[in-house]
């Protein structure tokens, strides 16, 4: 579990990091900020299969520990710019590029481990580590609050350290061979898209694919773009409250973990993704109202909280009926529907958002959200899924 803070630390400095610097240090447009936080979800778009395949093929130890490294590199540079005082976009472009291929890489290995050391308290394993991934984050939300205070060049050196640490970490784990598998016969392309072809032909794993996918577009668009704007241009908040805000939404979806593992799980797993996601855009419509900021953070809780019922939901479905030798590739597909939304998403509202408003774009999510979910309620067996 430490080879996960190692990474989700510095995940949560970027985070806050990255639309600081874009919006606040460099002053960019909205249409802008989407851009660049599109360019670290982009990526996994192409490579996040091909990921999965590595790991089901792979020491999972030697990948993790690789990419910990190369992954230390792109913050370096970052800060090595900013003293010399010549950031630039285009510098962040490639930052945001870099990392999103590194992550493309390093997710599925990483799920594929924690497959592994879960045995038969699977759900359990996935809500303690989700727990222990966002609690994780809170921390590197929590340093990033420093931006206006001491600059970016200390955090970005404190980033690509704990991803240096991430080395050992890993290296730590001990041997991950591949496990044997039946399907290495055929074409390159086969082996590489056959993880997406288990899940679509699924009745289980595809409606918790689409719902994901829809997730990913409406709400990952909100996570990475509309937040900062509304906290930037509505509360004229800087680094500060944007870390305040980020840091309220994964408390909630802590809290809501740590509620689960209580519970000891939830047996109907797809409509508690369903409801999660229905009652997380219900919450984001208190921010419709323009209320004071500690009304807008309350309703980042309760997102928050839902986020984290249909995050342990829909990783719980996935893993207990992926096939033992594809399921780094299916878990692939899991990452590929969370995040792949994500690019298009937040390109999508940041123009949106520079055209209609804030406000217009926030709407526009709450009912696109609110229909995806209705729909596969309908005509979908996502509301009777569960162990």
């Amino acid at each position: 579990m430490g080879g996960i803070a190692t990474y989700v630390v510095p995940q949560g400095i970027q985070t806050i990091l990255l639309p600081w610097l874009v919006a606040v240090k460099l002053q960019e447009s909205a249409d802008r900020l989407g851009i660049v936080q599109m360019m670290t979800q982009l990526p996994g778009l192409f490579l996040i299969l091909l990921g999965g395949l590595m790991a089901d093929r792979l020491d999972a130890r030697k990948i993790l520990t690789g990419l910990h490294a190369a992954a230390a590199i792109p913050a370096a540079v970052v800060a090595l710019f900013l003293h010399t005082g010549e950031l630039t976009y285009s510098l962040l472009i490639v930052y945001a590029l870099s990392m999103g291929v590194i992550n493309a890489f390093v997710l599925p290995a990483r799920d594929g481990i924690l497959n592994r050391i879960a045995g038969e308290q699977l759900q359990r394993t996935v809500t303690v580590a989700m727990g222990l991934t966002f609690g994780a984050q809170l921390f590197g939300f929590t340093a990033a609050r420093a931006a206006d205070s001491y600059g970016a060049i200390p955090l970005l050196l404190l980033q690509s350290f704990i991803l240096l640490s991430g080395v050992i970490a890993a290296w730590r784990l001990g041997p991950m061979p591949p496990r044997p598998v039946e399907d290495l016969a055929g074409p390159k392309l086969a082996q590489l898209t056959r993880g997406i072809s288990v899940v679509w032909n699924s009745n289980i794993m595809r409606p918790a694919m689409l719902m994901l996918t829809c997730m990913s577009f409406f709400y990952g668009g909100t996570f990475m773009v509309l937040n900062p704007l509304i906290v930037r241009d509505i509360y004229g908040g800087t680094a500060i409250e944007i870390s305040l805000l980020y840091s309220v939404f994964v408390f909630g979806t802590v809290t809501s973990t740590v509620l689960l593992v209580m519970a000891g799980g939830i047996r109907r797993q797809g409509r508690a993704l369903l409801l999660a996601i229905i009652g997380g855009g219900l919450s984001l419509s208190i921010g419709l109202l323009e209320p004071p900021f500690w009304g807008f953070l309350t309703s980042i809780f309760l997102w928050g909280m839902g986020g984290g019922v249909a995050m342990s939901m829909s990783r719980t479905i996935m893993q207990e009926n992926a096939p033992d030798d594809m399921r780094a590739r299916v878990l692939a597909v899991f990452t590929l529907s969370n995040t792949g939304g994500m690019p298009i998403g937040a390109l999508a509202l940041g123009y949106f958002t520079e055209f209609f408003g804030i406000l217009s774009a926030l709407a526009f999510v709450i009912l696109g959200v609110w229909i995806s979910s209705a729909l596969l309620w309908r005509f979908s067996n996502l509301s009777r899924i569960g162990s």
